[in-house]
């Protein structure tokens, strides 16, 4: 090597990620090295040069930065570092900020794309869950979770109520692990028919503990719960599982309430809720690409923020990427647009313009509805969220020298980022101190045999289920 600091060009050769596979699926080997070292295996890594959006108040923005990291953890951040032995990548014309958080996401149905065309369609398909074998669980919740790295997210919630079995949960945990994402594995109350057992949770923690790598945790979803509420919140909270979350039945009873809890969606929020939600210190979980999709309203940012919810209790979800993409930016950008339509409460553009709104929710705020208000909310805030030296590195790298962005000096980058930002903005993402997308590519994965096997999976299920052929004329 010529020098013990190595250069990385962001369009460098990339290395490969990912553990064997399970369940049959073609093996991917451990940082596979290509053309030369790259970041990809380092256990040491300087991002230089980049916009550093910290997300941390005492540390701030800084033009020009550097982020040190060491062994998954973020070690300074700074206006230039020098740090001998450690790999660089370059991050010029790029914002370096905190991963991308979602709260809740049915990934498991993520192959049902091109299927549903509302709500009514949408769980209308839910009979295809008992045709699912583990390899179509295992394969459906990869796919959806190497889109949201690409896209940005480097945490997720995987909402796991389609489960009908141990094996099924397991092949979800295994494709979560092999991903390379962090994660929170919502399992469900019950499996085949039957109440979760405590040994049931007790062993897929063990699970996680022995092969969840550090990244992944384990949650409680509770819809349909009804008599068996308590018991299972009890139980829920005996194993410190976090987030427990339903669609909304626990809200009957307030008693049982508490911060682990997660309320989703929330488009006809009501005065007596938000205080609830307040009272109870609830995470909130806003859907910005569904809800308004299936005609259910626009997420009810306005109504949280003048109810007094803090904007750490706050965060925003992927929900259903069967009928949306996992897109953080156009997210933030529906949750902020919400917010002005519901402050404005007219059309006339001329007395908009005119009366000048005080807007609710700033695009710097959305940022962190989008981070570190995820972080909170799932119980990990202490680790991710922000590029707080200490916490683990989940870091991405966005580019502002595309068409759709702007390098130019003194412009707001949080503007940039929601008002225009795209998935194909994201240039590099890390996950626990692992590089995994470099130069705009994720590493070590074959996205054309992911998409090809998650749309050979969608049609044997369809013809077990004997799905009748879709109206593609609509």
């Amino acid at each position: 090597m010529e020098d013990p600091i190595f250069e990385l060009s962001r369009r460098g050769a990339i290395g490969a990620l990912g553990g064997a596979m399970a369940f049959g699926l073609a093996n991917k080997t451990e940082a596979q090295a290509v053309a030369g070292d790259t970041a990809t295996d380092a256990t040491e890594i300087v991002l230089r040069g980049g916009y550093v959006l910290s997300m941390d108040r005492d540390i701030g923005d800084l033009e020009i930065g550097d982020v040190h990291i060491r062994d998954g953890i973020i070690v300074d951040v700074a206006p230039e570092l020098t740090v001998a032995g450690a790999a660089v990548i370059d991050a010029t014309n790029t914002v370096i900020m905190p991963g991308f958080v979602d709260t809740h996401w049915h990934m498991w149905n993520s192959i049902w794309r091109g299927l549903g065309n509302d709500a009514t369609e949408y769980f209308g398909l839910h009979r295809l869950a008992a045709h699912y074998t583990p390899e179509d669980h295992y394969m459906a919740v990869r796919y959806a979770a190497l889109e949201g790295l690409n896209s940005g997210f480097t945490t997720c919630h995987n909402w796991a109520h389609g489960v009908d079995s141990v094996e099924d949960a397991e092949a979800e945990l295994r494709a979560l692990v092999d991903s390379g994402i962090r994660a929170k594995m919502g399992y469900t109350w019950n499996l085949g028919g039957q109440p979760t057992t405590r040994e049931q949770l007790q062993a897929a923690l063990d699970w996680i503990e022995q092969n969840g790598q550090g990244r992944i945790g384990l949650g409680i979803i509770l819809d349909g719960a009804g008599d068996a509420l308590a018991e299972r919140v009890e139980l829920a909270r005996s194993l410190n599982l976090r987030p427990i979350t339903d669609h909304g039945g626990s809200l009957a009873r307030p008693d049982l309430l508490g911060p682990e809890f997660l309320f989703t969606h929330g488009t006809g929020i009501t005065p007596e809720l938000i205080s609830l939600i307040n009272d109870k210190t609830l995470g909130v979980a806003l859907c910005p690409g569904t809800d308004p999709l299936i005609g259910a309203g626009l997420p009810p940012i306005n109504a949280l923020l003048d109810g007094g919810v803090p904007l750490e209790q706050i965060s925003m979800t992927v929900d259903v990427t069967a009928q949306t993409a996992a897109d953080p930016f156009a997210m933030m950008r529906t949750i902020v647009n919400s917010g002005r339509i519901q402050r404005a409460n007219t059309t006339d553009l001329m007395r908009i313009v005119q009366s000048a709104p005080d807007w609710p929710l700033s695009y710097r705020e959305a940022l962190a509805i989008g981070t570190s208000g995820g972080a909170n909310v799932l119980g990990l805030a202490d680790q991710i969220g922000s590029l707080t030296p200490g916490k683990r590195a989940d870091v991405i790298m966005v580019r502002t020298d595309a068409l759709n962005m702007l390098p130019a000096r003194n412009t707001n980058m949080t503007f940039q980022l929601v008002q225009t930002g795209l998935p194909s903005n994201v240039d590099t993402v890390i996950v626990d101190g692992r590089v995994r997308k470099q130069g705009g590519k994720l590493t070590g994965v074959d996205m054309a045999a992911i998409v090809a096997e998650a749309a050979s999976a969608q049609m044997a299920i369809r013809e077990r289920a004997g799905l009748p052929a879709i109206d593609i004329s609509r």
